[in-house]
Formats: C-alpha cells, sequence, structure tokens
C-alpha cells in the first residue's frame, strides 16, 4: 500500500501541469502590481504618447480630423442606407469610434466608423428579423454583440483564428459584396420602387423596367456620378503638386452632396410632390442612450459572427498596411479591444456596427495626421453637424446618396489580374476565391463568408492529413564496391534527398549501409496525418525489406489470416519495379527535424509504428532518432516513452537520440550489418 501512495505522490511532484500551477500560485502575488500597471498602459494607449505629445502636431491633426469628419457625414449616411436602418442613424454611428480611438487606438491613421460591408451584412440580418424588431433596434443589438465578441477575442488573445480566412477569401467575399451593394443602389439611382432582392434578380428587374426609369431622378444620379468621376480624375492628375486639388479630390463625396443638396432645395422648396426621393434625414442631436433588448441580443448571437469577421479582418488589414507605412506598429490585441469597448458603447445610441474603413485612413494619413488626437476633432466635427447642420441633409437627393455608394464600392471589386494570378499560383486559393464570390452573391455575404472560411480550414487539415514521410534507403547492392551507390527515396517521393549529397559529403562513399532505413517526417504529427504517416512508412519500409518472423510468433498458428496485405506488397513490387533487399533491416532512423508539435495521436501512431517494425522486420531492429526539439521530447517523456541521449546513460529499453544524422547512421554498428558499403567506416 505504502509503495502505491509514494507512486501517487510520485506522479504529482512531477506532473507538468500541476507545478505550472504551483508556479503561478507563488509568482502571481508578486507581480501582480507591475502587471497591473502595464496592463492600464496597454489597454490605454494615450497614457504612453500623451506625454510625449508636440504642440508643433495640433495644425496636422486638427486638419486631419476635419477631413475626416467631412468625409464621415456622406459615408455614415450612405452606409446606413445601405444597412436600411434610419440613414441619421449612421451619423450617430461615427463619433463614439472617433472618441474612443483617442483613449485606447494604437494607430494614428485608422478611422473607425461604417463600412459598406458591414452595412450589408447588417442589412442581412435586419431582413430576416425585421418583422419583430425595428431596424434600429436590431442593427444597435448586432453592434453590441459584435463589441462584445471583439471584447473576447482581445481578452483572451483569440486573434489568431482570423488566421483562417485567407487573402483569397477576402478578395471574393469583398469582390461580392461590392457587386451586391451596388446593385442594390441602383433602384434609387434611376428612380425605381419595389426592386426585388438579390443582386441578378434586381439586374434583371431595372432593365426590364428601362422604360420607367425616371428622369429627374436619373438626371441627379447620373449627374453626381460624373462630377464625382471628375474630381478623381482631377486629384490623380494633379493632386501630387497641388494640396488644394489633393484635399478637394479627397473631400468629393461632401462636395457633390453639398452641390446636389443645394439644387434639390431650389428645385423642391416650393413643391408639393418633391422631383424626386429625398432623404428627409431628422435628427436634433445625440440620440438618448438606450439599452439593447436582451432577448433581441440572444437572436443575434451566431448572426454577429459575421459581421465581426468582416469588421476585425478590414481593421487589421488596413491598420497594419498604414503602420508599416509610416514606420510604426500597431497592437493587433488592443485593436480588439477598442472595436470592442467601442461598439458596445455606441450601441447604445441607435447605430450600426463599425470598423476601421481604408478609404477614410488613406485620407487621414495624407493629411499627415500625427496623432490619435485626430479623432477628438472628428467626433466634435460630427457631433455639430448632428446638432446644427442636419436641417440641411433633409434635402439630400437619394440618388445622389446612392451615386456615392455605388462609386465608392467600385474600388471595392479585387482585379482580374488578382484573379488570374491566384489560379496560377494555387487552384485551392483561386476555389476559395470563387466560393467566396458565388455563394455570396447567390445566397449571402454571412454564409459567402463562412463557406469560403469553411473551405480555407477543409483544405488546411486535408493538407496536414496528406503529408507524407520521405523514407530513404541506399540502393540494392548488387554485390560491388561500386561508391555510386546512392541514397533513395521508398515511397512515392520522386527525387533523391539532399540528405544524399550530405552523407556521401561526410562519409566520402556510399550513402547508407544497405540495412539502414532514414524516415524523414515532413510536419507536425497529430491526429489528422498520424495514421497516414505510420501506414506509409510500414508499406514503404515492407516494400523492399523481408520480413523477419519474430520468435513471439513463431507458431505458424499464431499469424495472421489474412494475406491481403502481403498480396498488396506483392503487387506494389511488381508495379514499381522494386528490388528486394538481401539482409534484413537492422536500423530505422526517425529524423524530427520537421515536426515541430506532437499529440496524443501522433505519439500513439509512433509507437505502434514501432511496435509493427519490430513485430514484422525484426524483433533486433533499433529505432534511433535525430532532430527532436525540446518540447517534443516533453511530450514523449510525459507519455511515458524512454528516450535517452547518445552521450549520455542509456536504459537498455530507451530509444536513443542523436545529435547528427552521421552518429544515427554508424554508432554501435554491427560490422555484419555493412553488406553493400565500401568505406572507411565498414
Amino acid at each position: 500500500m505504502e509503495r502505491h501512495v509514494e507512486a501517487v505522490k510520485k506522479e504529482f511532484r512531477t506532473d507538468v501541469t500541476l507545478n505550472r500551477v504551483a508556479n503561478f500560485s507563488r509568482t502571481a502575488p508578486k507581480k501582480f502590481p507591475s502587471a497591473a500597471r502595464q496592463y492600464l498602459l496597454d489597454k490605454l494607449p494615450i497614457i504612453q504618447w500623451l506625454p510625449r505629445y508636440s504642440p508643433s502636431w495640433i495644425l496636422q491633426d486638427f486638419m486631419a480630423g476635419l477631413t475626416v469628419g467631412v468625409l464621415l457625414i456622406p459615408q455614415g449616411l450612405a452606409y446606413a442606407k445601405i444597412a436600411t436602418i434610419p440613414i441619421e442613424n449612421g451619423l450617430y454611428s461615427c463619433w463614439v469610434p472617433a472618441a474612443v480611438m483617442v483613449f485606447m487606438g494604437t494607430s494614428k491613421d485608422l478611422s473607425t466608423g461604417p463600412t459598406s460591408i458591414l452595412g450589408l451584412l447588417t442589412a442581412e440580418i435586419i431582413r430576416d428579423l425585421k418583422n419583430e424588431y425595428t431596424p434600429t433596434d436590431i442593427s444597435s443589438a448586432v453592434a453590441m454583440m459584435v463589441g462584445i465578441w471583439s471584447l473576447l477575442i482581445g481578452l483572451l488573445g483569440l486573434g489568431f483564428l482570423l488566421d483562417y480566412v485567407s487573402i483569397p477569401v477576402l478578395t471574393g467575399f469583398i469582390s461580392a459584396t461590392a457587386f451586391v451593394i451596388g446593385m442594390g443602389q441602383v433602384g434609387s439611382l434611376v428612380g425605381l420602387s419595389n426592386v426585388p432582392d438579390g443582386a441578378f434578380n434586381q439586374l434583371g428587374n431595372i432593365l426590364k423596367r428601362l422604360p420607367h426609369w425616371d428622369g429627374p431622378t436619373c438626371g441627379i444620379g447620373f449627374g453626381t456620378m460624373l462630377v464625382l468621376l471628375a474630381l478623381e480624375k482631377i486629384g490623380k492628375k494633379w493632386g501630387k503638386k497641388h494640396f488644394s486639388i489633393r484635399y478637394m479630390a479627397s473631400s468629393r463625396a461632401i462636395i457633390v452632396m453639398v452641390i446636389f443638396t443645394l439644387i434639390s432645395y431650389l428645385v423642391n422648396k416650393d413643391r408639393d410632390d418633391y422631383l424626386w426621393a429625398l432623404s428627409q434625414v431628422n435628427t436634433h442631436g445625440i440620440q438618448h442612450p438606450k439599452a439593447p433588448d436582451a432577448i433581441l441580443l440572444s437572436k443575434v448571437v451566431a448572426r454577429s459572427i459575421a459581421p465581426l469577421v468582416a469588421c476585425t479582418l478590414e481593421h487589421q488589414a488596413v491598420g497594419k498596411a498604414f503602420a508599416r507605412r509610416n514606420h510604426y506598429a500597431i497592437d493587433q490585441t488592443q485593436e480588439f479591444n477598442y472595436l470592442g469597448v467601442t461598439n458596445i458603447i455606441n450601441s447604445f445610441f441607435g447605430v450600426m456596427p463599425v470598423g476601421g474603413a481604408i478609404s477614410r485612413t488613406a485620407v487621414n494619413s495624407e493629411c499627415n495626421v500625427k496623432s490619435p488626437l485626430n479623432g477628438a476633432i472628428t467626433a466634435g466635427f460630427i457631433i455639430l453637424t448632428l446638432y446644427v447642420f442636419s436641417p440641411a441633409l433633409y434635402w439630400l437627393p437619394k440618388a445622389t446618396l446612392a451615386a456615392i455608394i455605388i462609386m465608392a464600392v467600385i474600388h471595392l471589386f479585387g482585379p482580374l489580374s488578382l484573379i488570374w494570378r491566384y489560379w496560377r499560383i494555387s487552384l485551392a486559393d483561386f476555389i476559395a476565391c470563387m466560393v467566396a464570390f458565388w455563394v455570396t452573391i447567390f445566397v449571402s455575404a454571412e454564409i459567402g463568408i463562412g463557406a469560403a472560411a469553411g473551405w480555407s480550414v477543409a483544405w488546411t487539415l486535408l493538407r496536414s492529413a496528406f503529408v507524407t514521410p520521405s523514407i530513404h534507403a541506399s540502393s540494392p547492392s548488387n554485390g560491388s564496391s561500386d561508391s555510386s551507390s546512392t541514397f533513395q527515396p521508398l515511397a512515392r517521393v520522386p527525387t533523391v534527398s539532399t540528405l544524399n549529397q550530405q552523407i556521401s559529403e561526410n562519409e566520402g562513399g556510399p550513402a547508407l549501409p544497405e540495412d539502414t532505413v532514414v524516415v524523414r517526417f515532413g510536419d507536425s504529427l497529430f491526429f489528422p496525418n498520424a495514421n497516414r504517416n505510420k501506414v506509409e512508412t510500414l508499406e514503404a519500409i515492407q516494400l523492399v525489406y523481408p520480413s523477419v518472423q519474430s520468435p513471439r510468433y513463431s507458431v505458424e498458428a499464431e499469424r495472421s489470416w489474412s494475406v491481403a496485405a502481403e498480396r498488396r506488397l506483392a503487387r506494389l513490387r511488381n508495379e514499381r519495379g522494386v528490388v528486394m533487399r538481401q539482409m534484413p533491416l537492422a536500423v530505422v532512423i526517425w529524423d524530427f527535424g520537421m515536426v515541430p508539435f506532437i499529440d496524443s495521436t501522433g505519439i500513439t501512431a509512433l509507437a505502434e509504428l514501432k511496435d509493427d517494425i519490430r513485430r514484422q522486420l525484426g524483433f533486433g531492429v533499433q529505432i534511433r532518432i535525430i532532430g527532436m526539439t525540446k518540447r517534443v521530447r516533453h511530450r514523449f517523456e510525459r507519455a511515458g516513452w524512454k528516450l535517452a541521449d547518445a552521450d549520455g546513460l542509456q536504459d537498455g529499453g530507451a530509444d536513443v537520440l542523436y545529435p547528427s544524422l552521421e552518429r544515427a547512421i554508424w554508432d554501435e554498428r554491427d560490422r555484419d550489418s555493412l553488406k553493400g558499403v565500401s568505406t572507411e567506416k565498414a
């Protein structure tokens, strides 16, 4: 009994997990004060940069903040229209992100607010729930859940999960959303109502109703597009030389909004029946805070994941791109925290989800912004607009707003050259891009990004599952001492490993003894690929080496009743022209140089492989190991696998770890095992 108690105590003393917990409990109280201070610094970056703020930066931050604020007015209205919420709610969505950025942002360039993609994803959720709740309540609930998810990701450090959404997936998804958004605005552009859902249904319906297009509305809509296009071209041609032209071109959306709102006011102010549809913005300052409905929140918990993915991916990508361009770094984890806090606070004011936008960020950067303080100017300008300028927005034509949206999303389309590049580089990337594109168009944006991300994850797992080892041995002995014998793969690997050169140079002769095999694992060994590595390794060795009857299977009746495996091996030898070795296998070297990780399934598979090799190819076959990292070795030892270093004390039942392939091949060799090898070591 005492022996068992001591064994249990020893297990507890040596348990890695328990030791980690104990160590943490001892050190955590001592580290808490400094850790809490650092945590506060990380969560409120303003504490670090504000004391270093230079008064000479104020003018540039003021101009950048004012410019972005001007841009946010048409964009906020337009993207609220995409989201199918009252367009004034787009303005409500703009001031909190800018204000919170001052305190929590780690990017001086990034501009956060409504985006076209978030508008589309929000609209899809509203469409499914609009019979139960108002659009404003639904969009606020989605914003709240996006904020909660973002904050959880930031606090738990789970941002790596978004790496499963690849660049080709984003290309297809964003291009499809641009098409869907654009088609959704054409009805307003030409004065048609009751346009059906679905991009291609909308296209067919609009073309079919061509004779019913409204002339004045078309004039306003296409006129807006022409002015936007002209200002964009002027900016590209002369903007680099003249700041005023560059500023005018970057502010083209607000310019056309002012022009056509003024035209609309002059034309319609004395009419009872307006000549074209008006936005009729009706706002009188900031809305009173209102918490989202708890039952509604439960209904959008899962539905908010798609907006979350779109929001965080665009935000992080834009932030990293401009940080790299301007020679600083953002804290990705803190940006998740910022998005979380921003969307949670914002959700109390009847808003839509918000995230970083490339167009506003580019303008911010062009204004030579110096710090996140520009967000205070942006927030102040938006609040001023809500209280002072909003009555003028009543006369804004819907066609002008539709034109602004269409001209904005045109730039989101991925170029055909990029799609062709995916095709040439990787069929899997091309398929992921196409899945995201077509599913988004024909089904929905949230299912589109989910299907494409699912494809990417499935492809990653399949690639891991089908990673097979490279298995190498010497050429079959022909009785000569010709030193041109080479180190060759046995399985399906068609080329000779570079290990051939390494061994030949080191030894000055043939690459490998005839009774030795080197198995080079090509990736981590875990549940998707563990069994495949085991099966293919064993089969490749059995193809070439004769079976040696182990003493424990000396009675014929104890041998396997099935001959299917033997017949398969015979058929493969015949098909591949494999020449059997003359002597039995003596040493198998496992090369772990490319194995950074192994799990329980992988260790179990290797244990079974070791047992199968010794049972079928000789009980005395030695397993030698090279290239094993400390992390992988610890996993083996925790699983109870006996390992010993070549230069240390060796247990008779342990597998030996060698510092080099050369030593693993030649150490403590029986001279009889060097048949076919013509070297000094033989």
